[in-house]
């Protein structure tokens, strides 16, 4: 559900650096869109999410990657930079 990805997108990101980079620029509210339930993401939410950080937008809509074409999901960097590191052992 698009609601709960971006719910997770601002989570991962943090409501401090939204407020910070996007033009919703009350922390608050991008702390109140990824902890209460009860309030709903409004369509403004998105289309910053979207403006800010297209590499998510496949994702936020409909919940998959294309990596090939730098759609990616929240961790996915960080999790395929571990994959291509050697392992110590």
């Amino acid at each position: 559900m698009i609601e709960e990805r971006v719910r997770t997108l601002v989570r991962f990101i943090g409501a401090t650096k939204l407020a910070e980079t996007t033009a919703i620029t009350e922390r608050q509210r991008w702390q109140t869109v990824a902890t209460n339930r009860k309030v709903k993401a409004r369509i403004e939410d998105l289309e910053e999410l979207l403006r800010v950080f297209p590499q998510y937008e496949l994702w936020l809509l409909k919940g998959d990657v294309d990596p090939a074409r730098g759609q990616v999901a929240p961790g996915y960097e960080e999790a395929d930079a571990k994959l291509a590191a050697p392992s110590a052992g």
